[in-house]
This record gives structure tokens, sequence and C-alpha cells, in this order.
């Protein structure tokens, strides 16, 4: 996922990480289907969290998207 200028997407959201339990720093790795997977600050794995919403890239936050 990128932006506008091209530069990658890394947002990162606190939640608690369902491997290791811990309140953490949930970094946005990549999407896959219906999630998102993110990698825990704790522990270090990646992680499937269900995507809240889904809009398909246009040229506004994709160029060259359609």
């Amino acid at each position: 996922m990128s932006n506008r200028y091209g530069e990658p997407i890394r947002s990162a959201r606190e939640t608690t990480c369902p491997k290791c339990g811990r309140n953490a720093w949930m970094i946005h790795v990549r999407v896959v289907d219906d999630a998102d997977i993110r990698t825990c600050e704790e522990c270090g794995e990646e992680v499937e969290l269900d995507l809240w919403i889904y809009v398909p890239p246009s040229e506004e936050t994709l160029p060259g998207a359609g």
C-alpha cells in the first residue's frame, strides 16, 4: 500500500496481541484477502487482524489504479 507520492503507508495501532496477550503497537505489514497483517512490537510475530473497512484503491489514493 502506498500514498499518492508512492511512499509506503506504515500505519500502527495499539491493541492486545492475540499471540502474546500483551498490549502492544501492531505495525501494518500488508493486506491479504480480508485480513490486515501486522507485526507485534512486543513478540515480533505476524498477526492477522480483521479489516474494519475496505475501500478499493482510487486515483486519489493510488495513481494508476483506475
